[in-house]
């Protein structure tokens, strides 16, 4: 009898011990699987900032030497896009052929990702792999997928991951500070890592309901209820960030974010901070506090709020350029880099008095450094929201001034002097990305800085030919630039039916000037007094071959080509498809045509 009592006992001991011990193993694999994450993470990160510090010695060492004056008889073929080139196969080439190769797969292939959006191949390939090794650190060591062993370490790999997800959506982060990649394009892997992370902590808490909790785990707990609210407002707030939501009702889905995700941490907190946790939570906070405060210094510093005294420190002015466009001016003592964008805070038409909206800086800095005014000038469309409201005011003010705060700059844009030849091609608003790179290309040619380029293709494509005066005033000076190194060829293809004709050399891919002038005659098409006078402009009615024009440019170029693009995704895709094929293949390297970098700038299009 003593040894059948015993029996049960000393099973149910056996039973408590082995749980016991199970608990303390399952505890340590959680420590060490967020330690190998992050260990794995700084090493990515670790990797790139090499990546960026080589190549600033490499910029630093082999600056690019400035072009010599460019012959008469040369100048002419440059101008036409004609140079003479020997193309012959050679493995000195292969490196360059290689690095081709590498740009098509990871930068100039794309899938489509829902709801008329697409990504590169490269970004797809870091959503993935941030997928997998999330997994894997998840499921590995798990005794064939037993919930004990991973129901609790999916809350603790996705909490770990807060710092990260946060300062991915930062616009003064130290991982744009030590990789040069901009805050806007690591917004793309912030979304994926969010989203990820989402679903870690709904398998956490749909995993440990239906295990049966344990009393302590019920929710008569404040701790419980606070990790409740937390995934709920988590839960909302990726709801409300899906694309054509955001899309819809940007302003709504920007307040929304932050006080949903602020909701989240708090809660969140307050729930780990029970299990002695809370330092996987709080540092998401400092980082998020971090941002704001730094945004919060420039803002005070680049407005020069104290001194009141010079209104031009704190207003800007608004000017109705055309039926929904706007340009918007500010003197402010700052500089940027031509390509970079900033966020505008204008109290009298917002909805909110602090609401921040990001626009591509269209003007270049005056001067080397920020110790007088600079012009900061935006090109704004007006569509819906805060543009629409702008647009509104301009149409019932025409020229006027309102108070404004600008924050910024910010971006990375590309450095485009080691180039032989610059293609620049803009649709419609993205014409605010694009030109400032040319003016910035002339004057460092005509400044005598280290620039090799020899050649610039200035493309626009624009609906409507009265959008002309968007630019006509910087595009007029930048032509009539004397430039000896230097060809610059603008070329504007007006799509719509408004197609003035200006006194003025006119080429069309429809009709021979002679037919145009017959038409002007028959009074087809009114003379425009108002568009500017260029010796130099090709005006062109119909839409630009993408293809042709890449194909003449690169085939004749004498050094390596830069193409950057901003403008609809229609114009940004069919470019990457002429970069896959044709001249710009590892095959053309191979014969001797020079490597082509593409630089596409979507930032600037999601205000037009």
């Amino acid at each position: 009898m003593f040894k059948t009592d015993l029996a049960p006992v000393s099973l149910l001991e056996f039973r408590a011990t082995s749980a016991a011990a199970d608990r303390l193993i399952r505890n340590k694999k959680q420590l060490e699987h967020v330690k190998q994450l992050w260990i794995f993470l700084a090493c990515v990160l670790a990797f790139f900032t090499c990546v960026r510090a080589l190549g600033f010695v490499i910029s630093c060492v082999w600056k690019p030497s400035p072009s010599n004056p460019i012959p008469d008889n040369e100048k002419k073929d440059l101008e036409h896009g004609h140079t003479t080139r020997a193309n012959t196969f050679s493995l000195r080439h292969l490196p360059l052929a290689v690095t081709t190769a590498f740009r098509i797969v990871a930068f100039r292939s794309s899938v489509p990702i829902g709801f008329n959006a697409i990504a590169s191949i490269s970004e797809v390939a870091f959503i993935l792999i941030y997928i997998a090794i999330m997994l894997v650190w998840l499921l590995v060591d798990t005794r064939d997928l037993n919930a004990m062993f991973y129901q609790d370490r999916a809350a603790h790999l996705a909490s770990s991951q807060l710092p990260l997800i946060v300062a991915l959506a930062g616009k003064n982060n130290i991982i744009s500070w030590l990789t040069g990649i901009s805050h806007e394009k690591l917004n793309v892997l912030h979304r994926a890592a969010a989203r990820t992370n989402l679903l870690l902590l709904w398998l956490h808490a749909i995993t440990r309901t239906v295990s049966g909790l344990p009393q302590q785990f019920d929710f008569t707990h404040d701790w419980m209820r606070s990790g409740a609210v937390g995934l709920t407002a988590f839960s909302i707030a990726t709801l409300l960030s899906v694309r054509p939501i955001r899309n819809m009702a940007f302003e709504f889905f920007l307040i929304s974010h932050i006080v949903l995700i602020l909701i989240f941490l708090v809660g969140g907190y307050f729930h780990a901070k029970e299990q002695d946790y809370g330092a996987y939570i709080w540092p998401a906070l400092l980082v998020w506090a971090f941002d704001r405060s730094l945004r919060g210094v420039r803002l005070l510093w680049n407005n020069r709020v104290w001194a009141r005294k010079d209104s031009g420190f704190s207003t800007a002015t608004v000017e109705l350029l055309s039926e929904d466009t706007i340009r918007l001016s500010l003197r402010r003592k700052i500089t940027w880099t031509p390509g970079q964008h900033a966020y505008v805070i204008l109290p009298t038409i917002s909805t909110l008095p602090v609401e921040a909206h990001p626009f591509s800086i269209a003007s270049i800095p005056e001067l080397v450094g920020a110790s007088d005014d600079n012009n900061v000038v935006f090109l704004i469309r007006g569509k819906g929201g805060f543009t629409q409201r702008l647009r509104d005011h301009a149409t019932r003010n025409a020229i006027s001034t309102v108070p404004a705060l600008l924050d910024g700059p910010y971006g990375c844009p590309p450095d485009l002097r080691p180039f032989s030849t610059c293609i620049l091609i803009a649709g419609g608003s993205g014409i605010s990305y694009t030109l400032p790179l040319l003016l910035n290309l002339i004057r460092e040619n005509v400044n005598g800085g280290n620039s090799a380029v020899r050649r610039i293709v200035f493309v626009w494509a624009v609906r409507d030919g009265g959008h002309l005066k968007w630019i006509s005033k910087a595009l007029t000076e930048a032509l009539s630039t004397p430039t000896s190194s230097l060809t610059v060829e603008p070329r504007v293809y007006i799509t719509g039916s408004n197609y003035p004709i200006a006194q003025m050399p006119v080429l069309s891919n429809r009709q021979s000037e002679s037919s145009l002038a017959s038409d002007a005659e028959k009074g087809k098409v009114t003379p425009d007094a108002e568009l500017p006078l260029y010796s130099s402009l090709k005006l062109i009615h119909g839409r630009p071959s993408i293809r042709k024009l890449l194909h003449d440019e690169i085939s004749n170029s004498s050094g390596p080509v830069s193409v950057d693009v901003a403008g609809p995704t229609k114009l940004t895709e069919s470019i990457r498809q002429a970069l896959r094929s044709d001249v710009a293949t590892p095959r053309a390297v191979l014969n001797g045509l020079p490597s082509v970098t593409l630089h596409v700038e979507t930032f600037g299009m999601s205000n037009s």
